[in-house]
């Protein structure tokens, strides 16, 4: 199938399967083309390539038709409205089933369901069983009706769409927001202006209790942060907003002392990628420092524990050393095997920096 053809079908099946909530003014549309054109069968149908889908209708139970039996797959060909006086005399539909046998329809009159980007998706159509044709007024009628049915359900359509994408922005709003909150890292959305658009209550919680701030939105940079920092945050902001991710490590004042925190700056996007702004992150990196430290002081004690043991031995060995030389000296016998070994130790402990 081409890319047209395709693209024909799925917009039928979405307007197939859709939920229409303008049932009552579509029933109400039928019913009117059957009284205007004096018939006794009006129906609204979408047309796939197998089917007519039998949507809203007057005068019939059917609810769905095959492509080859029906007359509207002739009317979804072109743009304007078709009109059969008598089928019984029409090549194209004189041996169709429905006028061949009951109800022997002699008369069919439709206009199709144009959508705003040209695709026909159906027809609005009567029937009749006797021969007839409609005049002028009544031509122009249908194709109004017809036009007021394709209005109706693309109004419908869009509202879905619309209901489903917001739906579908709330479940992912309230994913992010739930992260967002979740955080233990003091979170600030900004705009390109570097006013405050949404904040976290981790960031709430901290200038609360260290500066007796409450941040809001719209607020300025000089509204929430300590002045002594104002310009470097500044700096680092505008480095975000010409696509730069900036991340830092800070000594920040407050009163309440001071602590090393871990700052992030990142530019904010769009849908489309474009900078809206930017996202700072600060997180309060104290206890690591600490845990650091803690880690280092604890490496120098064990390497001054060896120091110490190490000069503790070291003499002894040396004492030890110069008793057996001054004992090789007064002749102990060179064959005592123990005395060999003892020597050879001492040398492999001294050798080694014990």
């Amino acid at each position: 199938m081409s890319d047209s053809p395709l693209k024909m079908v799925n917009t039928v099946n979405r307007f197939l399967h859709m939920k229409i909530d303008r049932e009552d003014e579509l029933q109400q549309i039928v019913e009117l083309a059957a009284n205007i054109c004096n018939v006794p069968i009006a129906m609204i149908t979408f047309m796939d390539n197998e089917t007519q889908h039998i949507k809203f209708k007057a005068g019939t139970d059917h609810s769905e038709v095959s492509f080859n039996d029906n007359f509207c797959r002739h009317t979804v060909m072109q743009k304007e409205l078709l009109i059969i006086p008598d089928t019984l005399v029409d090549e194209r539909v004189k041996n169709n089933p429905s006028v061949v046998y009951k109800p022997h329809l002699r008369f069919y009159a439709g206009s199709p369901l144009t959508t705003y980007d040209d695709y026909n998706i159906g027809t609005l159509c009567v029937y009749g069983i006797a021969p007839k044709t409609l005049t002028i007024i009544e031509q122009k009628m249908l194709h109004r009706l017809a036009r007021q049915v394709t209005r109706l359900l693309e109004f419908d359509a869009s509202l879905q769409l619309l209901k489903e994408q917001y739906d579908f922005s709330r479940v992912e709003e309230i994913k992010l927001r739930s992260f967002f909150e979740s955080s233990g890292c003091c979170h600030l959305l900004l705009d390109t202006d570097l006013r405050v658009l949404s904040f976290n209550n981790t960031m709430v919680n901290l200038l609360r209790n260290n500066y007796q701030l409450t941040i809001a939105e719209g607020m300025e940079v000089n509204d929430y942060i300590e002045p002594g920092f104002v310009d470097e945050f500044i700096r680092n902001c505008k480095r975000a907003l010409m696509r730069e991710n900036v991340s830092i490590e800070v000594i920040m004042e407050s009163p309440k002392g001071s602590n090393p925190w871990h700052l992030i700056f990142e530019p904010a996007f769009d849908s489309i990628g474009a900078i809206v702004g930017v996202t700072y992150s600060a997180t309060d990196i104290t206890q690591m420092v600490r845990d650091e430290k803690m880690v280092v002081e604890q490496g120098e004690s064990l390497r001054q524990i060896d120091r110490i043991l190490s000069a503790d031995l070291h003499h002894p060995l040396e004492v030890i050393k110069g008793t057996m030389a001054a004992m090789k000296q007064q002749g102990y016998p060179d064959g005592v095997m123990e005395f060999k070994l003892l020597e050879k130790a001492c040398d492999e402990l001294l050798t080694r920096g014990v």
